[in-house]
């Protein structure tokens, strides 16, 4: 009965983590209306690489480290920068005389990169890793046998919520007007911008 409880838990747990509108989600959409399934993805993968980064860096004992300021200010600088680089080049790409729908193929050359990069240095994601996570992997620490399966549950939950918007944006795209299209295309661009303001502010005021 343990066991059960615990994979419902995690898996829940890791569609919650996923499900929330924010910069992995929001570049999913942009880049499944542009390129499809795959490009979709592959941003899905590559933010749930760096989930498993994460979680590895919390079973090893090295989250402290992670709070250093200097490598605060590393995470804050980047990802900042990321975003901001992605929300203008978003929106540069939705005015373009090209149409939305035949944008996208080079995109999938990258889509797993930047996916990584935008999950691996976002310092909300530390909220949530060294904040709910650990202390939920903390109360299974006296088995390490649902301890493994919590982890595994939690990766499981994301790895759905991901196919899940890859598949719904896929196939939602072809019953969408071009029009549509570029609003949300912008209206994903100009998120990601301003997502990134906070993580600047952040970062100068770091290095100040």
């Amino acid at each position: 009965m343990d066991l059960i409880w615990t994979v419902l838990h995690f898996v829940v747990l890791g569609i919650s983590l996923a499900a929330p509108v924010g910069p992995i989600n929001l570049e999913m959409i942009k880049r499944g209306i542009s390129s499809g399934f795959y490009a979709s993805w592959l941003v899905g993968l590559g933010g749930m690489t760096a989930d498993i980064l994460f979680l590895l860096i919390i079973l090893i004992g090295m989250a402290p480290y992670l709070q250093v300021e200097w490598v605060e200010i590393c995470m804050y600088g980047i990802g900042g920068t990321l975003l901001l680089y992605l929300g203008i080049s978003t929106i540069y790409g939705s005015f373009t005389k090209r149409k939305i729908l035949e944008i996208g193929q080079p995109t999938q050359r990258n889509s797993y990169v930047v996916g990584f990069s935008i999950a691996a240095f976002n310092p909300i994601n530390f909220v949530f890793w060294f904040g709910i996570f650990g202390s939920s992997i903390h109360s299974l620490s006296e088995s390490w046998i649902l301890a493994l399966v919590g982890c595994l549950s939690l990766l499981l939950g994301i790895f759905l919520w991901n196919l899940n918007i890859a598949f719904t944006v896929h196939f939602a795209r072809a019953f969408i007007k071009e029009r549509i299209l570029k609003i949300v295309n912008i209206g994903a661009g100009i998120f990601l911008t301003v997502s990134a303001f906070p993580f600047l502010s952040r970062f100068i005021n770091l290095i100040l």
